[in-house]
């Protein structure tokens, strides 16, 4: 990934180099603009994949120039930078399709997350060597992988690897080919796993040499593997015992009634013997996110599995044997989980 950084204060600048180097980004050039007419003369030059630009500047300033940028460049990520007496200037600039804004002064965890959100936008636009089937079942694979690290559950994130070395087997990947790909699989799993736990989990140096100087596929998948555990386990730590028994109780508790259409909070929170306050807050704070979008999610899941494994059988059916007793909004949250309606996933697969 190429980045230009425009900001007429050097401190800034440099202080963004600074935080990219350091982020999950996989960036091989980053170049500097003191405002937006030396950044149109960077752009023609070596055209970026992402232009972080501030909003007030002398010569040209950052609103111009994203104007200036969507005219000829429309495939340019943009984000924008502000303090919070500019705050309002942001809206114009989103009206410009800005992937994100960032408020001074930048850390670097909030620049993780608008990198992250960016690279997660469209993950076809950095992959040239992959068609959409392999975007999307990258995607799907490094999600479903980042999503069982956070329930720490290993073995579904050793299936969610399995899927994806067998596509890339099943594609018949050279080796130079794969190697490029797991870049794409790792930055975008970074990304997403990033979004969840809003860190970054160190990995030992030992560890990333054994994934990184795999020379099989075996050799690989074992190595990511390790690394998936070292991770679960990462996460096992930030959590308190009982807050962390609660969830995994929630969480069996929808794997094993996910068809009932009478799950709900109150339900689940009965069956653990908690509050539906409390077990709210609490999956929350473990999984990073509401219980209601757990369940949703993993009735998708379920019924994915099921329109790919079971052809006969009639797709409003399956919807309603994993808990969706109304089709058309099983059909809607469906092709906007992954993109095709129930239909064509089941037609396709």
């Amino acid at each position: 990934m190429r980045i230009l950084i425009v900001d007429d204060e050097t401190v800034i600048r440099k202080g963004v180099v600074k935080l990219l180097e350091n982020s999950h980004a996989a960036i091989s050039e980053i170049d500097e603009a003191r405002n937006g007419e030396e950044a149109l003369q960077a752009i023609a030059r070596s055209k970026p994949d992402l232009v972080i630009t501030d909003i007030q500047m002398n010569v040209m300033d950052g609103l111009d120039l994203i104007e200036n940028i969507r005219r000829s460049h429309a495939d340019i990520e943009l984000i924008v930078l502000t303090g919070y007496a500019d705050f309002h200037y942001v809206q114009r600039a989103l009206r410009h399709q800005a992937a994100d804004y960032l408020l001074k002064p930048i850390t670097q965890e909030s620049l993780n997350e608008a990198l992250s959100k960016t690279l997660l936008k469209d993950p076809s636009k950095w992959i040239a060597i992959m068609d959409d089937a392999s975007v999307r079942t990258m995607s799907e694979a490094a999600g479903g992988l980042a999503k069982s690290v956070m329930a720490e559950n290993r073995a579904e994130a050793r299936a969610q690897l399995e899927k994806w070395f067998r596509h890339c087997r099943e594609k018949g990947f050279s080796w130079t080919e794969l190697k490029k790909a797991m870049g794409h699989f790792e930055l975008t799993f970074r990304s997403e796993l990033y979004l969840l736990l809003k860190e970054y989990p160190t990995e030992s140096s030992s560890a990333a040499e054994a994934r990184h100087s795999a020379a099989s596929y075996e050799e690989w998948l074992d190595g990511w593997e390790r690394y998936a555990g070292d991770l679960i386990a990462h996460v096992s730590e930030r959590r308190s015992p009982r807050n962390k028994r609660v969830v995994e109780e929630a969480i069996r508790y929808i794997g094993a009634n996910f068809g009932d259409k009478e799950l709900n909070l109150q339900a689940i929170a009965d069956h653990a013997g908690v509050s539906p306050a409390y077990m709210s807050k609490m999956f929350r704070e473990v999984m990073a996110r509401p219980i209601t979008q757990y369940l949703i999610e993993f009735r998708l899941e379920k019924a994915k599995e099921a329109l790919a494994s079971r052809a006969d059988a009639k797709i409003a059916a399956l919807a309603e044997e994993c808990g969706f007793n109304d089709y058309p909004y099983f059909s809607k949250v469906f092709k906007k989980h992954y993109g095709v309606s129930p239909l064509e996933y089941k037609e396709k697969n």
